[in-house]
C-alpha cells in the first residue's frame, strides 16, 4: 500500500469531479447533474501483462511509462519496422497494453457515474479499485460505456486499470481475415468520466429507442419536421414525476421553438418522449455549400428542479436518386467527388487527436470535395463533426473487408452497426451506410441490419468489376471499384466508391470525367485521400510498398499536386497552379487552372497560349487540367490565367535546384495546440533550395530538436529522428507539456542552413460541456394575431381581440410589455371577414384593425432593456380599397428618431385577398429599449386610404459587443 501511495503522490494526477461543477456554462445553460470530463491525460502505461495484476489497488506501477490518450501500443517506424506479415496480421501489433489512474470523484453517493470510451482495440476489460467491472469485447471501432457507481468510493481516490487487448480474436471484425490496413492497437480515442442523476437520458448506443435520436420526416424548401425522440432512465427506487424542456435553437443560438411535454417514470424503468415541430420561421437547409446547423438542447426535470441534459445537433436535408438526374440533395442533381479515407498516421497509428481529424476534413473542404468514404470501419466522432460543420457528405461502414465470418462473428458485427448507426444517425452529414465493403458484392444481414436501424439513409453495396453482382443487389446504390475502364450497370445508379489516382491528376480526371458521363452515376471517389500503411505478405505475390504512393495526400497529409488539380475542378475561386516535378515530367508541364486559358512564359519568355486540354477522356469535367509539352529544364516558369481576356492570377515556381535551406512549418495554425499531452502537430521540415522551391527528390536526413513546453515523439527505435524526408518533406511529431508555454522546433542536416519555427500552447479545459457550449438565447418569440371578434387565428399564434376603443391595449405576457394603438380621433375600426385569404399567414392578413385616416400609431410601454426584433402585418382586407403599398415608418425609441419608407415588400401587392406565395405586406423594424422610457412608431399611408395592422412578432436580440 506504501509503493502505491508514493506511485500516486509522483505520478497520478487527479481529477475532480465536483457536482453542480458546470460554472462555465454560457449563457442559457441551467446547472443540472450531469458532467462531462476529459480523463486523457496523465495515464501509467504497461506494455504486455505485468506478473502481478494490475487491477489491483496495491499493485505498484512506479516504473510505468506516463502516457496521455490518444495512445497507440507500440510506435512503429514508417515503413512498420519492415516487418513481413500476412494481410490477416495475426502477430504484428496483436498485443496487450495496461493503462492505470487515480481518479477522485469528489461527488455524492445519489449520483451515476460512468465512464465513456470512443475507441480501443480490440477488446477492454475495465477494473476500478481492485474490482472487475466488465468486459468489451464487440469491436475496436466503436463507443461503449461502463457504469462504474457500484464500484467506485466517493469523495475518495479511485484506481482505475484498463486492459487495451489488440490481439488476434476471430469473433471481432476485421479479424479473422485478411485487410489492406494495419489493425493498430490501443486505447486511441478520447475517453470520458460522466456523472448524472439517477434520472437522466441513455446513451445513444444502447438500444434502438435510446438517448436523442432526431429526424426530419418532411423537408421542403422553405420549412420542415423534426421529430426528435429522446430516452430517460429513472433508476430511482421510487416513481418521479419527469418533465422535459427540448429547445430547438438556430445557428445564432436564439431558440425558435421549445417543446414541453410531463410524465410519471416508473422505478428503474426507461421512457420515450416524442416530440415533433415545424420550422417555419429563420428555415434554413444543410447542404455542402450551406451546411446549416440547427441545436437540440434537452432538460430534463425532477418535478421542477432540471436535473440533467444533453445536446445535439441536426440539419434539414433531403436526398434521392432520380432517374435522370442522378444524387439529387435538397431537389437539386449533385454530383458527388470525394476521396476515401483512414484514420492512421504514420508511427502514431490510429492513436490520432481530434485536432487532425478536424484539420484533414478541413483539407478535403479546401480542395472543394463534397463527399468523404469512411473505409474501411467505423471513424471518430471529431472527424464526422468536422464534416457535419464544414458541409462535406459522408460514406461510412463498419470495419469488414472481403470476407466474412461465422455465426458469432455476424452476431458482433450486426451490434457494431447498430452501435455505429445509433451513435451517428444524428449527423445531417452522413448518408450513406456501407451494406458491404468490398465483399464483391452486397451482404444481406448488413442491408437489413442498416435498415432496420435506419431505413431514412441510403445503403450501398461495395461491388466490384471483376467479381460479384452487376448491379446495386438488394442495396440502394451499386457502389464499385473502378480501376481501369469498366462497363456501367444498364439500369443501376452507380457510384465508384474507389478509383485509381495519381500525384499529377490524371488517372483522377479519366475516373471523374466517365463517371460524369451518365446521369446513372453519382459519385467519383479516389482511392485515396492521404497515404496509409500496410504490411507487406512476406513472398513474391503482390508485393506492395508499406506505405502507399497514390494518396491525394501525403501521410503526413501534405498536398500533391493532384490537390490542386481538384482545387481547380471544384472550387469558383480563380486558380492556376504548376504542378512541381512529380507532375511535370517527361517533357510535360501540368497546369491545374479553372480558368479559361492560361499562358506559359519560361524565363519571362512567352512559350505558348493554351485552352483546358480538349480529348476524350476529359470531355465531362468543369476545368480539365492544361498540359504544355514543353521540356523544363532549368529556370523560371509563370503560368497566366485569364478570363474573358483579362488576368484572373498566375502562379510561378523556378525548377528545382539543390538543397540549400531548411524551413519548418507546422501542420495546424488556426486551432489551439493543448498543452495536456493529449494534442500533437506536425512539423514539417521542408528542404529547399535557394528560391524556396521544395525539393521533392531529396534524401537528406533531418535532425530534429526541440527546447520549451514540449517534446519530440519518438521512443528511439522507429527511425523518427533524424527523419527521412517524403516529398521532399521531413515531419516529426511534437506533444506538449502539461504546462502551457512555447515549444520550439530546430530542424538541421549536414550542408544545410538549419530551419527554426515556434508555436505556443494552451491549457486544456476538461470540462467537455464547457467545451462545446455555445450560448442560448432563450428569448420568447411573440407572436400576436389582431382581429375582430370571430377572428381567424393564426396557428400558435395568441389572439388580440377586439370590437371598440376599449380593446386597443395588450399586454405581451411572455415580456410583460404593454402595447397602445391609437390614431387622429380614434378613428381605429376592428375588421373580421367571413372567409379566408389566400398565401401564407393568410389568417394573420385575413383580420386586423385599421384607420381610414391612413395613421396607426403603437405605443410599447414597459419592455426591458435590450435591442429587439419587431416584425408588423399591415395588408388592407378592404375589397374596395387600394393596398398601401407605401408605407411610412417613425419610430423613437432608445437609438434617436428613425424615419423609413417600408421597402420589405419588393414587389407591390395588388390583391387584397390573395398574396400568392408571399406572406401579408409587413414591415421588419429594429427597436431599442433603455427600460424605462416609452417607444413609440408611427405608420402612414403615403398613397392615401386606410392603414392597416393586422398582428406582429416580437423577438428580443442577443447583445452585440
Amino acid at each position: 500500500m506504501n509503493k502505491f501511495k508514493s506511485a500516486s503522490f509522483f505520478f497520478f494526477f487527479t481529477i475532480l469531479l465536483i457536482a453542480q461543477n458546470n460554472k462555465g456554462l454560457p449563457e442559457g445553460y441551467l446547472n443540472t447533474d450531469r458532467t462531462k470530463t476529459n480523463i486523457n491525460a496523465s495515464w501509467k502505461f504497461y506494455l504486455g501483462t505485468p506478473d502481478e495484476h494490475p487491477g489491483r489497488v496495491d499493485f505498484d506501477d512506479s516504473n510505468w511509462k506516463k502516457v496521455s490518450i490518444p495512445h497507440t501500443l507500440e510506435l512503429v517506424s514508417y515503413e512498420l519496422d519492415s516487418i513481413k506479415e500476412s494481410w490477416v496480421q495475426e502477430n504484428y501489433l496483436r498485443k496487450i497494453g495496461w493503462y492505470r489512474k487515480s481518479i477522485k470523484i469528489d461527488t455524492d453517493s445519489s449520483k451515476k457515474i460512468y465512464i465513456e470510451f470512443e475507441g480501443v482495440h480490440n477488446a477492454t476489460e475495465l477494473w476500478v479499485n481492485g474490482k472487475n467491472v466488465g468486459t468489451h469485447a464487440i469491436n475496436g471501432y466503436i463507443p461503449f460505456h461502463f457504469d462504474i457507481t457500484n464500484y467506485v468510493v466517493f469523495g475518495k481516490e479511485n484506481i482505475i486499470a484498463i486492459k487495451a487487448d489488440n490481439t488476434f480474436n476471430k469473433t471481432i471484425s476485421p479479424d479473422p481475415h485478411r485487410t489492406d490496413y494495419v489493425k493498430f492497437g490501443g486505447l486511441y480515442r478520447d475517453l470520458f468520466l460522466i456523472t448524472s442523476n439517477k434520472l437522466h437520458v441513455t446513451f445513444n448506443w444502447e438500444d434502438f429507442d435510446a438517448g436523442v435520436h432526431i429526424t426530419t420526416p418532411t423537408v421542403n424548401k422553405n420549412n420542415g419536421t423534426v421529430s426528435i425522440k429522446t430516452t430517460v432512465n429513472n433508476e430511482n427506487s421510487e416513481l418521479k414525476k419527469c418533465r422535459i424542456e427540448t429547445h430547438i435553437i438556430d445557428s445564432d443560438g436564439y431558440v425558435i421553438k421549445k417543446l414541453i411535454n410531463s410524465v410519471n417514470i416508473a422505478p428503474n424503468t426507461n421512457y420515450t418522449f416524442r416530440q415533433t415541430s415545424t420550422i417555419e420561421d429563420n428555415f434554413n437547409l444543410w447542404s455542402p455549400d450551406a451546411p446549416y446547423l440547427y441545436r437540440v438542447y434537452s432538460v430534463i426535470y425532477d418535478n421542477d428542479t432540471p436535473v440533467d441534459f444533453v445536446e445535439n445537433t441536426f440539419g434539414f436535408r433531403t436526398f434521392s436518386l432520380e432517374k435522370g438526374k442522378g444524387f439529387v440533395l435538397n431537389g437539386e442533381p449533385l454530383f458527388l467527388v470525394g476521396a476515401n479515407r483512414h484514420q492512421n498516421y504514420p508511427v502514431i497509428g490510429d492513436a490520432v487527436p481530434n485536432s487532425f481529424h478536424r484539420n484533414e476534413a478541413l483539407q478535403y473542404k479546401n480542395a472543394g470535395m463534397n463527399i468523404i468514404r469512411l473505409s474501411h470501419y467505423t471513424q471518430d466522432d471529431a472527424f464526422i463533426k468536422a464534416c457535419d460543420e464544414l458541409g462535406i457528405i459522408i460514406y461510412e461502414e463498419v470495419s469488414t473487408w472481403i470476407e466474412w465470418g461465422d455465426e458469432a462473428w455476424f452476431d458482433k458485427l450486426d451490434t457494431t452497426t447498430r452501435v455505429m448507426i445509433r451513435n451517428h444517425r444524428n449527423h445531417p452529414s452522413i448518408m450513406f451506410w456501407g451494406a458491404g465493403i468490398n465483399h464483391r458484392g452486397p451482404v444481406p444481414r448488413m442491408q437489413t441490419v442498416a435498415k432496420e436501424e435506419d431505413p431514412f439513409r441510403l445503403t450501398a453495396s461495395a461491388s466490384s468489376a471483376w467479381n460479384g453482382v452487376k448491379n446495386e443487389g438488394i442495396t440502394d446504390v451499386h457502389a464499385t471499384m473502378d480501376y481501369r475502364r469498366t462497363e456501367f450497370p444498364e439500369t443501376a445508379f452507380t457510384m465508384v466508391m474507389e478509383h485509381g489516382s495519381a500525384p499529377n491528376a490524371e488517372k483522377n480526371q479519366f475516373h471523374i470525367s466517365r463517371y460524369k458521363a451518365s446521369k446513372n452515376n453519382i459519385a467519383a471517389i479516389a482511392w485515396l485521400g492521404a497515404d496509409y500503411n500496410h504490411l507487406q505478405k512476406g513472398d513474391n505475390n503482390n508485393q506492395r510498398d508499406y506505405m502507399t504512393t497514390y494518396g491525394i495526400l501525403s501521410a503526413y497529409r501534405t498536398p500533391k499536386p493532384v490537390y490542386y488539380w481538384y482545387q481547380s475542378e471544384l472550387i469558383p475561386d480563380p486558380i492556376v497552379h504548376i504542378g512541381d516535378e512529380t507532375a511535370s515530367t517527361n517533357g510535360k508541364v501540368r497546369i491545374y487552372s479553372n480558368c479559361q486559358e492560361v499562358k506559359l512564359y519560361h524565363n519571362n519568355k512567352l512559350i505558348a497560349s493554351q485552352k483546358p486540354d480538349n480529348n476524350l477522356i476529359k470531355s465531362n469535367l468543369n476545368h480539365p487540367s492544361f498540359t504544355f509539352n514543353y521540356n523544363w529544364k532549368e529556370g523560371e516558369l509563370k503560368a497566366v490565367g485569364y478570363n474573358h481576356g483579362k488576368v484572373a492570377t498566375s502562379h510561378s515556381r523556378t525548377k528545382q535546384g539543390s538543397p540549400y535551406r531548411i524551413e519548418i512549418k507546422f501542420n495546424i495554425t488556426d486551432q489551439p495546440f493543448y498543452a495536456d499531452g493529449s494534442d500533437l502537430r506536425l512539423a514539417h521540415a521542408y528542404i529547399v533550395d535557394k528560391n524556396g522551391e521544395t525539393i521533392t527528390s531529396a534524401k537528406n536526413k533531418i535532425e530534429f530538436s526541440i527546447s520549451g513546453a514540449g517534446t519530440l515523439v519518438d521512443n528511439g527505435s522507429i527511425d523518427a529522428n533524424p527523419a527521412t524526408p517524403y516529398y521532399g518533406i521531413a515531419s516529426i511529431y511534437v506533444r506538449a507539456h502539461d504546462n502551457s508555454g512555447t515549444i520550439t522546433v530546430t530542424a538541421k542536416s549536414k550542408g544545410l542552413k538549419s530551419g527554426t519555427a515556434s508555436i505556443s500552447t494552451k491549457t486544456y479545459n476538461p470540462n467537455e460541456l464547457e467545451n462545446s457550449a455555445k450560448p442560448i438565447y432563450n428569448y420568447p418569440i411573440s407572436k400576436v394575431d389582431i382581429g375582430a371578434e370571430s377572428q381567424l387565428v393564426q396557428f400558435e399564434w395568441d389572439a388580440w381581440t377586439g370590437n371598440s376603443d376599449n380593446d386597443l391595449k395588450y399586454v405581451i405576457s411572455d415580456y410583460n410589455a404593454h402595447i397602445n394603438i391609437n390614431a387622429d380621433d380614434n378613428d381605429i375600426k376592428w375588421f373580421h371577414h367571413n372567409s379566408a385569404m389566400l398565401g401564407d399567414l393568410s389568417f394573420v392578413g385575413s383580420d386586423g384593425l385599421y384607420s381610414e385616416k391612413g395613421i396607426l400609431k403603437l405605443t410599447i410601454s414597459n419592455l426591458k432593456a435590450g435591442n429587439y426584433h419587431l416584425e408588423t402585418y399591415h395588408h388592407n382586407r378592404k375589397d374596395d380599397t387600394k393596398l398601401a403599398n407605401k408605407i411610412e415608418v417613425i419610430i423613437n425609441d432608445s437609438h434617436g428618431k428613425l424615419i423609413k419608407t417600408a421597402d420589405d415588400h419588393i414587389v407591390n401587392y395588388y390583391l387584397n385577398n390573395n398574396t400568392g406565395e408571399r406572406k401579408p405586406l409587413h414591415i421588419k423594424s429594429v427597436i431599442k429599449s433603455n427600460g424605462t422610457e416609452n417607444i413609440t412608431m408611427t405608420f402612414k399611408n403615403l398613397e392615401k386610404g386606410d392603414i392597416w395592422l393586422n398582428g406582429f412578432i416580437l423577438k428580443q436580440l442577443k447583445n452585440e459587443n
